[in-house]
């Protein structure tokens, strides 16, 4: 079984190897850097979600996961009253979106030259996207309770948790 962490593991040592070609090495390792979130994101999603009736789990196993997720997060963000939390859904989702179109032009646009400039975006995205897994926070209200960490806040907010309906409008909406 694969651990996603080795791609990331690939897209941090890639770009160092100098026996290989610029371009071919930062598209390859921005690449590596989507599917290592992507894939993070996706199970922690998949495992709040397998559960639900109404919920994406079914979407998250095909070809429109990619959509499904950041605009997941953004009908999760609609839901939740909560400033903080709702604005660290909004930029998880930017992030992830930004990531993969950065990771389709390496992909698919073969006219347009990809520098290391691009490499270092991608580990800023990286970053914010890790950033928030593991330290978006919820103190329960007159509570000493702090639920912390992504899956859990999605557990403890799981009445609020958008359907797939929902999903696939902001998804169609969005682009």
């Amino acid at each position: 079984m694969l651990d996603v962490d080795e791609f990331k593991e690939v897209a941090e040592k890639l770009p160092t190897f100098k026996s290989l070609p610029d371009e071919g090495k930062y598209r390859t390792a921005i690449g590596r850097y989507y599917y290592y979130i992507f894939l993070k994101i996706r199970e922690i999603v998949k495992e709040v979600e397998k559960d639900r009736e109404d919920g994406i789990y079914g979407l998250l196993n095909t070809g429109k996961a990619h959509r499904a997720l950041p605009a997941y997060f953004r009908a999760l963000s609609k839901k939740v009253r909560v400033n903080k939390l709702r604005n660290s859904f909004i930029e998880l989702a930017e992030a992830l979106e930004d990531l993969r179109e950065l990771r389709n032009k390496c992909d698919y646009e073969v006219d347009i030259s990809i520098s290391f400039t691009k490499v270092i975006e991608a580990e800023i995205d990286i970053e914010i996207i890790e950033q928030i897994i593991s330290n978006i926070s919820y103190q329960k209200p007159k509570s000493n309770t702090k639920i912390v960490g992504l899956k859990n806040i999605l557990i403890y907010f799981q009445d609020k948790l958008p359907s797939t309906d929902e999903v696939i409008n902001i998804m169609y909406r969005r682009r």
